[in-house]
């Protein structure tokens, strides 16, 4: 159990002798909110001769502060040397949700000996900007490091916007099974029928989890052309994509018979009660 300090003694103890009263100090600063600290803080995050872990502590304590007097500190700490004080800084960025941040963090996307960066910095630049990281996540599609690529994937899936269709049916045709999963899975959650065709194709996907997802996803778009492939995927030798398949026939027939009677909402409540799981391999 950490101890509680007063708010005054704790500036005090920025100095102290032993590093993990420091470290206690710095995060008790930023919990509290005094923005007295602010420039002790910085002072210890710019300092390279000082900790890493602790310089990150400092970063974190800022974020919490907020305010503009942190934001250029922050940002400057992005291109240091140590990745722990990098990411620190990232994190404390989401925290303060300035856009003045987002070209400095798209610059780490875009540098690919920042790979290890490249997860947390996606997941911050959505925080801040919102649906405007769109233009970001595209070009991070195309980036030589996977796990930008799949993070850039699943942020973009979350946005649900129609514009995200090409990019994702085009995804289905690359060699990463993890990325089919996504842009199948996502697919789903737009629910524009322009998916249609490419997912009844990745019903022949050699992923079972990708020709799973595929139908599941199927079920939520909720159109008639998927039923007779549908029914061919009920006898797949995948014990989950024969449930799948079942569980999106069991959406779509009754659609086919109000469409058949003249129904005026032939695709009620697809969008919005589609849920696709990924399962990690």
């Amino acid at each position: 159990m950490g101890e509680v300090m007063d708010p005054v003694t704790y500036l005090d103890k920025f100095k102290d002798n032993d590093i993990r009263i420091r470290a206690s100090a710095i995060i008790a600063s930023g919990k509290a909110g005094d923005r007295n600290a602010i420039r002790s803080l910085i002072e210890i995050l710019e300092n390279k001769s000082e900790v890493d872990w602790l310089r990150g502590c400092a970063a974190i304590a800022l974020g919490r502060l907020s305010g503009e007097e942190v934001l250029l500190p922050l940002i400057n700490a992005l291109q240091d040397d140590s990745n722990v004080v990098a990411r620190a800084a990232i994190s404390a960025l989401g925290d303060v949700k300035n856009e003045q941040a987002i070209s400095p963090l798209q610059t780490i996307l875009e540098d690919e000996n920042k790979e290890a960066l490249h997860a947390i910095t996606i997941t911050v630049l959505g925080k801040i900007a919102g649906y405007e990281i769109m233009p970001i996540l595209l070009r991070t599609l195309e980036s030589s490091t996977r796990n930008a690529r799949i993070r850039a994937a699943l942020a973009l899936g979350d946005l649900r916007t129609e514009e995200a269709v090409v990019p994702f049916t085009n995804l289905l045709k690359t060699g990463d099974g993890c990325l089919r999963a996504i842009a199948a899975s996502s697919l789903g959650l737009i629910g524009e029928k322009r998916a249609v065709e490419p997912l009844i194709e990745a019903l022949d996907d050699r992923d079972e989890n990708v020709r799973a997802i595929a139908a599941s996803s199927l079920g939520c778009l909720n159109d008639i052309r998927a039923v007779l492939h549908l029914e061919k995927a009920s006898d797949d030798e995948s014990q989950l994509v024969r449930k799948q398949a079942a569980s999106a026939l069991s959406k779509i027939r009754p659609g086919i018979k109000q469409e058949k009677q003249g129904s005026g909402n032939k695709h009620a409540g697809g969008r919005k009660t589609c849920r696709v799981e990924i399962k990690n391999g």
